[in-house]
């Protein structure tokens, strides 16, 4: 017989002796739970898992047993479990698992946060009862792992919604515009009777770990947020289902660091402080800090027809403030509703070349205030680019203050001889072509659009001499925290070369007007020549007339001369 065979069956032989030894010891040892609710009746039908009584208190050996026991150790069993709670606020303030599991009834008197918190106020919390209604704690304070979205809606037995209905693109993906298009179905179909039941939820990686401080907003709120998919399910007489976009429900909250550098963020003013509730930001917020504004504004027909709120037009987490935009920019704040501007101006000449350099409140807000504005941009071989402050910051240093470098005497007004020597400073410095680019801008609004400003209708209200904006001329120079607008002198238009200036084609009135015609015609011989020669290129809209009066005159006398002969 080989070693190896010897060695095998004596050791099968030792195992089957000690299984059978330890099998009759712990037989011997474990007391039978009918034995321990003998005495400890009130433990009848205690449930946690399939654990008999033995196995937490091991130290009882038979009855009856001694008086003091030791204390059974939850994790004997949870030990991984203890390694989570090890990292919990409740560990640190020395919580046991008692004070919330019933440990021989875990069906039983189950406790939920409120049962220790009931009065947390979550004031700083925006819409809060949505969230509390919506999610439990340990989404915030626990560890959120990855999220879903379940939207239900039940249309009663009718089958008035189709899956044609909403994904009108047939890409198997509910998008906000199909959202609307479907609420609205729902609202004409069934009367607004549909019920939409939204369900969020949450995996977190253990329950046990409770943090103190809350989550960030952007967990889910971010770009990256734990709502990864959401899901629609319609029921009625069919019942289906289709992916939905979850950033309908969840939306995504601009960045905190992009906020921070925005007029509101700079001042301090945070989330809460406008998002009250999970309605959406009604104009009583805005009003808090700009009742003068809206004391104007409430007056207009936008706001008494209820057509649009304040953050219809402004957007209170963009970092650009509304000076900030060029013309197109604001232009298209307003083509946001009025999607037909270009062809409800096609009477303006040059309608394109106007809305390129103009924006609506310069015609449609008679009471604000219009100026020329300059900047300083290097020109390109194929466009040009406005020098921002880190431009700046490479020639002059870091933390300058514009105003004290330009404005060299310290008067708060950008004279000519301190604007040719800034630029002239750049060239040489930047060895580039430095131009000052101009535009005509409304510098300080006045909130009524309504007006049609019919009278705007008259080219010379901007093409002549002492046209409103060349009273407000400002230089804009890009600070740290914003731009700076330094008042110009006037005579600079005059005095500077047209070489240094781009885009500047506001010209004089070109075009005759009845007044002028009016009066070459009441005035004698003598002076005819002096109002012809005053007209300047006018001239050239008096001879056109004159030719296609004569043309005309010339025709009707022809058509008479006919009528005449054929008689």
């Amino acid at each position: 017989m080989p070693l190896t065979y010897k060695c095998f069956k004596y050791q099968s032989i030792y195992l089957i002796f000690a299984v059978f030894l330890f099998y009759n010891f712990f037989s011997y040892a474990s007391v039978p739970n009918e034995d321990c609710l003998g005495c400890h009746e009130k433990f009848s039908g205690f449930n946690h898992g399939k654990v008999n009584c033995n196995e937490c208190h091991y130290d009882i050996t038979s009855v009856p047993h001694d008086e003091k026991l030791k204390k059974p150790l939850c994790n004997t069993c949870h030990w991984p479990t203890e390694e989570y709670y090890k990292k919990s606020i409740h560990s640190f303030k020395k919580l046991n698992c008692k004070d919330c599991h019933n440990t021989h009834f875990l069906n039983k008197d189950k406790k939920n946060c409120t049962h220790c918190h009931p009065d947390v106020a979550h004031n700083t919390l925006p819409a809060k009862e949505k969230h509390l209604n919506a999610v439990d704690c340990l989404a915030c304070h626990g560890k959120a792992r990855t999220g879903h979205i379940n939207i239900q809606i039940d249309t009663g037995k009718k089958d008035v919604i189709t899956h044609k209905d909403i994904d009108r693109d047939n890409n198997n993906l509910v998008d906000f515009i199909e959202w609307d298009i479907f609420l609205n179905t729902i609202n004409k179909e069934l009367k607004g009777k549909a019920e939409i039941i939204k369900n969020y939820d949450i995996k977190t990686d253990n329950p046990h770990v409770v943090n103190k401080k809350p989550v960030s907003c952007n967990l889910c709120h971010g770009e990256n947020g734990i709502f990864r998919y959401a899901r629609l399910i319609v029921k009625g007489k069919k019942t289906f289902e289709i992916g939905i976009d979850p950033k309908i429900f969840v939306h995504e909250l601009p960045s905190i660091e992009d906020y921070k550098k925005t007029i509101h963020g700079k001042k301090g003013i945070i989330c809460s402080n406008c998002h009250i509730s999970d309605k959406l930001v009604s104009d009583r917020i805005c009003l808090k800090c700009h009742e003068d504004i809206y004391d104007v504004y409430k007056k207009t027909a936008h706001a008494k027809e209820g057509a649009t709120k304040c953050t219809d037009c402004h957007n209170p987490h963009k970092i650009k403030t509304y000076k900030e935009l060029n013309a197109s920019e604001r232009v298209m704040v307003c083509a946001r509703c009025h999607k037909d501007y270009i062809d409800k101006h096609k009477w303006l000449p040059n309608t394109v070349l106007h809305f390129k350099y103009l924006e609506c409140s310069s015609c449609h807000s008679p009471e604000s205030k219009k100026g020329m504005l300059f900047s300083l941009a290097v020109k390109g071989e194929k466009d040009t680019m406005v020098l921002k402050y880190a431009d700046f910051e490479k020639i002059f240093g870091s933390k300058i203050d514009m105003r004290n470098i330009i404005d060299s005497n310290g008067d708060n007004v950008i004279s000519i001889d301190e604007l040719i020597f800034f630029v002239n400073s750049l060239r040489k410095k930047l060895d580039r072509d430095i131009v000052v680019k101009s535009s005509i801008a409304v510098t300080e609004i006045h909130h009524d659009y309504s007006g049609k400003n019919l009278k705007s209708k008259v080219c010379s209200e901007c093409h002549m001499r002492d046209a409103p904006f060349y009273n407000y001329m400002y230089i804009t120079l890009p600070q740290k925290d914003g731009l700076l607008y330094i008042p110009v002198r006037g005579t600079i238009l005059s005095a500077i070369p047209t070489s240094i200036f781009i885009d500047l084609c506001i010209i004089g009135e070109t075009k005759i007007k009845h007044d002028d015609i009016k009066a070459f015609f009441n005035a004698d011989l003598k002076k005819k020549p002096k109002i012809l020669k005053e007209l300047g290129f006018k001239l050239i809209d008096f001879m056109g007339i004159t030719i296609i009066f004569f043309i005309f005159a010339g025709i009707s006398v022809h058509i008479l001369l006919r009528i005449l002969v054929k008689k």
